[in-house]
């Protein structure tokens, strides 16, 4: 904006004209020059003042033809990055376009391949149902058979270390089978166990070796002699031909050598002893309390009768009856329940597909 001044200069020739035409009366004297300076100061002042004013506009002018031109080339240069723009937008949306056609492309893939996948899951589910009922009924299979095992090694053979094996491999097994139908099979089989265990504690083996042991020892228990057996006997009541005899004992005397002669033979004493022992022995393995006890009383009653018993190793063995005497085995357990709510379970499922048994000798 360009700013217009307007100097307006007193034109002091037409005053003079002007006054000059008109009578006035004669100033003082020493007056026009003095207006005449000021009259050329204040001319040369508005001189000054309009010469700046002119120089202040042209400088104005030209910086605002300046600006003019540099706004002049932003705004071309504006328009020129403005076109530049709406060719990368057309450009953009041309790949955007391209971008959403393949989206929607890969869109139909991707439902594709869901439903694949899906039917892969189903697959896989079905595939995994299938296995698991086939390792259900291996375990199942090898369950049934340790269990079977465990009570036959009771009934047959009285080997409660081998039925306890047998029931802990079970219960074992029976753990690692998924279904939870079969939990209560576990739970009876567990009981079993227990109650195995109660009937055959440990005591049962230490009976068992101590036994062993009275055994190996009876050969080196030392029997009773002629002279012991005599001192020991009971003294008797001399009858009547007794006294007949202590009679005539000074008139006729009879005697004949028996120092060889012993009480018992030593052999049969020794092999009645073992054979005890040995029945004993056998009675523990059967659960049978009433044999046992009475085989431990023939044998401590052997010791007293033909043994040296003021010897240390007679007295140590008859301790060591009278400390099996003491102790009490229960009766063996009534196995078969966990068997028996196995196969009932097994027969109420659904049919599987069998499955060979992998397992059926490991507690043999």
């Amino acid at each position: 904006m360009i700013a217009q001044v307007t100097v307006s200069i007193p034109r002091m020739t037409d005053d003079v004209d002007e006054t000059a035409e008109q009578p006035q009366p004669r100033p003082p004297r020493g007056r026009p020059s003095l207006l005449a300076a000021v009259a050329v100061v204040v001319a040369f002042v508005a001189l000054a003042v309009a010469a700046w004013s002119v120089w202040r506009l042209q400088r104005a002018t030209r910086a605002e033809q300046a600006v003019h031109k540099q706004d002049a080339a932003t705004i071309e240069t504006l328009q020129n990055q403005l076109a530049a723009g709406n060719q990368q937008a057309q450009a953009g949306n041309q790949r955007i376009s391209a971008l959403e056609s393949r989206l929607d492309d890969l869109r139909t893939t991707a439902q594709g391949l869901d439903r694949r996948l899906g039917n892969l899951v189903t697959a896989y589910a079905t595939l995994s149902g299938q296995q698991q009922s086939g390792h259900d009924t291996l375990l199942l299979n090898d369950a049934e058979m340790l269990l079977r095992t465990g009570q036959q090694r009771i009934e047959l053979f009285h080997d409660s270390t081998g039925a306890l094996k047998a029931y802990s491999q079970a219960i074992s097994v029976l753990a690692q089978v998924q279904n939870p139908a079969y939990e209560p099979v576990r739970a009876s089989a567990q009981t079993e166990r227990d109650a195995l265990a109660a009937a055959a504690p440990p005591s049962r083996q230490a009976a068992l070796d101590s036994l062993s042991a009275l055994r190996g020892k009876v050969a080196s228990l030392p029997l009773v002699s002629a002279e012991s057996a005599a001192s020991s006997a009971p003294p008797q009541k001399p009858g009547f031909w007794s006294r007949v005899g202590q009679a005539f004992s000074g008139i006729v005397k009879v005697s004949h050598d028996n120092t060889q002669q012993q009480p018992v033979d030593a052999g049969f004493a020794r092999q009645m002893l073992s054979l005890d022992l040995a029945q004993a022995q056998e009675a523990l393995l059967a659960f049978d309390d009433d044999t046992y006890h009475a085989a431990l009383q023939r044998a401590d009653a052997t010791l007293a009768a033909q043994f040296d018993t003021p010897e240390s190793g007679v007295q140590d063995a008859r301790a060591r009856i009278a400390n099996l005497l003491s102790q009490h085995g229960g009766p063996p357990p009534k196995l078969g329940g966990a068997l028996a709510q196995l196969q009932a379970l097994r027969a109420s499922q659904p049919a599987a597909a069998p499955a060979p048994s992998a397992s059926a000798g490991r507690a043999q």
